[in-house]
């Protein structure tokens, strides 16, 4: 039987907090997996999504060793908090591998009913997702895998969660917040989780 060596951070979207992941993070941990769940403050993002990557690297920095290698799993808003980090603070140096479940790369016309920076950075066009669409070369050997449904209220249009660079799955979880506990979504991470060589 394989031991597995995997720290999993997961970063929640708008709105929500650590706490959205239950079923994911008992799924990982059935897997062997040390899971890390931060709660981002404000979660509205009113600050700017800057704000909340910096606050995700501040975390992995006070809960991680060093020099951990980690698998990132970003939900939502969570995504482009992640890819912030990733791309813009420096993050991709320690990470194996990036699951972005129902991300809005291309942005969501939904953020149009929201208030504060973050809801402007995520409306499609915005500058902050053009400069992570023009610094993606940064990831360039991260594994990468994006995740969408097509029954997605929330990511408008839905087709903003496919992501280029990425490994791309759809999977048909009638609602957004499902696709934390979608099969798809899951055994997709179990089997990149298990290709791990941080297997022994």
């Amino acid at each position: 039987m394989l031991t597995v060596m995997m720290n999993v951070v997961l970063v929640h979207g708008i709105l929500d907090d650590g706490g959205d992941f239950k079923k994911m993070a008992e799924f990982l941990r059935d897997l062997g997996c040390k899971v890390f769940l931060p709660s981002l403050k404000p979660s509205s993002a009113i600050l700017g999504i800057e704000d909340l990557a910096i606050k995700l690297k501040e975390y992995i920095q006070e809960n991680l060793e060093a020099n951990d290698k980690f698998t990132l799993v970003g939900f939502s808003m969570g995504c482009i908090v992640s890819r912030y980090y990733l791309q813009i603070l420096g993050g991709v140096k320690n990470c194996s591998s990036f699951h972005a479940v129902s991300g809005p790369h291309k942005g969501s016309f939904l953020a149009y009913l929201f208030f504060g920076r973050g809801a402007k950075e995520l409306r499609p066009g915005s500058v902050l997702l053009e400069k992570l669409k023009d610094t993606e070369y940064i990831l360039e050997g991260l594994s990468l895998y994006s995740y969408r449904t097509p029954f997605d209220q929330m990511i408008l249009p839905s087709k903003s969660s496919h992501w280029p660079i990425a490994k791309n799955h759809v999977a048909y979880a009638p609602i957004h917040s499902l696709m934390l506990r979608d099969k798809t979504v899951l055994s997709v991470i179990e089997n990149a989780v298990k290709a791990s060589r941080l297997y022994s």
